[in-house]
């Protein structure tokens, strides 16, 4: 009888965990759903394309300010259009701030269709590029003696700057870097970059440091890049990225 008993309540804390695990199986599936849903429509606004005109064929996790999760999705259209879209979302102390409703930012979209048409790319591959890139660089240092934080460094920038001028990263590179003068708690680094199209870009990105470093827990991403076309002969020569692009920027006639 005792033995019957043992049977009967494994097998009911068998079926219960079963269901359990399917209930918080089922909570995530529901969840990842949900995000792709919005991460959707936003990117549907962002690139004036329906949605089902599209498909999101990857997605990254970025480094993002404390209090936001930031993922990047390379997009592919229906049309033969390739984009890449970051779109940044508030966890944590900012859902509790806005009692849980906040929709976070729209999608910053940048068009890749002519630098990445007919070739596929991986993560991996991408690793191997700015590896590649680092090693064949020359500056005031030599960069294949670089530590891991100024490799970590060098290839956040390589993000930002590719975001920026829409170039995958492996077809530019760094022609100079150097410090410029910026506001307590910050600094600021101008790079040189000339695209393997002919292209010549000047990119300022700006970092917290010190007392910016410790508001944020450590986690403060910076600025995006800023870059400024100095192509020869360019017709947009002056002028900044679309995706730094402001009001007050775009009065005066610098996007």
């Amino acid at each position: 009888m005792k033995q019957l008993q043992l049977i009967t309540m494994v097998m009911f804390f068998s079926l219960t965990s079963l269901s359990y695990a399917s209930t918080e199986a089922s909570k995530a599936s529901t969840k990842v759903a949900k995000n792709t849903a919005k991460a959707e429509r936003k990117i549907s606004m962002a690139i004036g394309q329906e949605i089902g005109d599209f498909t999101i064929v990857d997605q990254e996790k970025l480094e993002a300010n404390v209090g936001f999760n930031k993922t990047q999705y390379t997009v592919n259209t229906n049309g033969g259009k390739t984009y890449k879209c970051e779109i940044i979302e508030g966890t944590g102390f900012y859902k509790v701030a806005t009692f849980g409703v906040g929709s976070g930012a729209d999608a910053m979209c940048t068009d890749f269709t002519k630098h990445s048409k007919g070739k596929s790319f991986t993560k991996k591959d991408i690793a191997n590029t700015a590896k590649a890139d680092a090693k064949a660089s020359s500056g005031s240092t030599n960069v294949a003696n670089e530590d891991a934080k100024s490799l970590k460094r060098r290839a956040k920038a390589e993000r930002k700057i590719s975001m920026a001028i829409g170039q995958e990263i492996g077809e530019f590179s760094f022609a100079n870097q150097q410090e410029t003068e910026a506001n307590l708690g910050y600094e600021k680094t101008l790079y040189t970059v000339n695209t393997n199209d002919g292209k010549a870009y000047k990119c300022e990105i700006m970092e917290g440091t010190g007392f910016y470093k410790v508001a944020t827990f450590g986690v403060g991403s910076g600025a995006d890049a800023m870059c400024t076309d100095f192509t020869k002969g360019s017709k947009d020569k002056g002028t900044i990225n679309k995706a730094s692009c402001n009001a007050l920027l775009k009065a005066a006639g610098k996007c």
